[in-house]
């Protein structure tokens, strides 16, 4: 809060600060809105954007002494909402409400994952999933590092297909042409599987946990990646990619534009009614074992 408030931007937003404690510890959730000039905190109609800064925690220590791997989300979060109440300030508010979530802990425990070790979160996950999840969010861009795999493989940045409701749906259009346009680049695209959307509570393999705000929420869910070529642990000082971050931060400033404008859709909403006419929900099925 420090930060903003020297820079002279608490005025274009309002933030909270909340000590959350958990079993392993504590950490700092943090909640920014920063209202459009047709959003719902003034009355309007225009959407609201929800930006997820997903992570276990920015440091390890004292194992590990420095900004870890994992930080990138809680970054870009914190940067989105730096940008956006920068151009507020300058008179490019934007039309909807931008709602930012993110934790920050500089001492969280690390957890064992193939091939590489991940950080784990002084608090339990599903704790941080529902207050992650806020109910105004009207979609959802969630963003992690996704570097301890071998499946995505790409140095920058790259997103996920819609997750809605434990369906995973296409990969929006809209958002590939946004990520087209930020990178200069092909669009990365992370292979998410039904494996892993399932609940932690499920003990089985996932990428990591990215696109699990969607348990909490009917909004559509979007997962940004920030990814390596190689493996790299969570838990690994060193790797903090200042590029990729910039990238993501530029994507997800532009999502929050075109999205706010109307402009892009996160999935088809025809395509979404067909689905659930021919083959119902799953989200019941998906989220089980999960508390309300």
């Amino acid at each position: 809060m420090e930060f903003f408030r020297g820079k002279g931007l608490l005025d274009f937003m309002s933030m909270n600060v909340e000590v959350v404690k958990g079993g392993k510890g504590s950490t700092d959730f943090i909640t920014i809105k920063i209202p459009g000039k047709e959003g719902k905190t003034v009355g309007g109609s225009a959407p609201t954007l929800g930006v997820v800064g997903r992570l276990g925690g920015v440091g390890a220590r004292p194992g590990f002494i420095g900004l870890v791997s994992d930080a990138d989300g809680a970054i870009v979060a914190l940067a989105t909402a730096y940008k956006l109440s920068e151009m507020k300030r300058r008179g490019d508010a934007l039309p909807g409400d931008v709602i930012i979530t993110t934790h920050v802990c500089p001492n969280a425990p690390t957890r064992p994952h193939k091939p590489a070790p991940m950080m784990d979160s002084p608090v339990d996950i599903l704790t941080l999933l529902k207050k992650e999840a806020h109910p105004e969010m009207d979609a959802i861009l969630s963003v992690d590092a996704t570097k301890a795999n071998w499946v995505i493989k790409h140095t920058g940045i790259a997103i996920t297909p819609t997750i809605k409701e434990g369906w995973i749906l296409k990969v929006s259009q809209d958002l590939i042409d946004i990520l087209v346009r930020v990178t200069g680049e092909p669009p990365a695209i992370v292979p998410i599987t039904m494996q892993d959307i399932l609940p932690y509570t499920t003990p089985v393999y996932h990428i990591n946990s990215i696109v699990q705000p969607w348990i909490y929420t009917t909004a559509p869910v979007v997962g940004v990646a920030i990814t390596t070529r190689m493996v790299v642990p969570g838990s690994a000082t060193g790797p903090t990619n200042i590029w990729a971050l910039e990238q993501a931060t530029r994507f997800v400033t532009e999502v929050a534009k075109d999205y706010t404008l109307g402009r892009a859709k996160f999935y088809d909403e025809e395509e979404w009614r067909k689905i659930l006419e021919l083959h119902g929900e799953v989200k019941n099925i998906m989220r089980k074992g999960v508390p309300e």
